[in-house]
């Protein structure tokens, strides 16, 4: 293994990388679908709380900002769904129990902190897997929730009556 020399161009000093090597622990397959399935649950969560709270919005910038977090979250449900029947060749069958809430402040917190948890889970997977279909699918849908916490943060700053 080689050492960190200055003077030479970094990119010629980390020879040392193993490519396709999980950083979390071994590739679990089984694990892996669970994974997915928990996420197109998670997803599906999300989809039908963001369509009820847009209802509560108090204005055309809360809407917009919901309303694009909802249809990442139809997208991502997409893609997991995809995922799901690509490893098992099954749909997934699936309920969901809707997120509850008080007011619609109480709803944005709610969903802001679901979104930071969504994306923590989603980078666990991305580190965990050797499946560069999985890694590219979670790693798209983890920075679409780091998105949507950053707009749904703003929201509760606005809301802060």
């Amino acid at each position: 293994m080689k050492h960190y020399q200055p003077g030479i161009p970094p990119y010629n000093q980390w020879q040392f990388m193993i490519p396709q090597m999980p950083v979390l622990g071994p590739h679990d397959f089984q694990k892996q679908v669970q994974h997915i399935y928990d996420s197109i649950v998670a997803e599906a969560t999300a989809a039908d709380f963001y369509s009820r709270l847009m209802r509560e919005a108090p204005d055309e910038m809360h809407r917009d900002f919901i309303n694009h977090a909802y249809k990442d979250e139809l997208e991502h449900l997409e893609a997991f769904t995809r995922l799901y029947k690509h490893f098992t060749d099954r749909i997934p069958q699936y309920n969901i129990e809707p997120v509850q809430y008080r007011t619609y402040k109480d709803g944005l917190l709610k969903a802001l902190k679901d979104e930071l948890e969504a994306a923590d889970f989603y980078k666990g997977i991305i580190v965990s897997s050797t499946d560069q279909l999985v890694r590219d699918t979670y790693f798209l849908a983890m920075g679409d929730e780091l998105e949507h916490a950053i707009r749904f943060n703003a929201l509760l700053k606005a809301a802060s009556w």
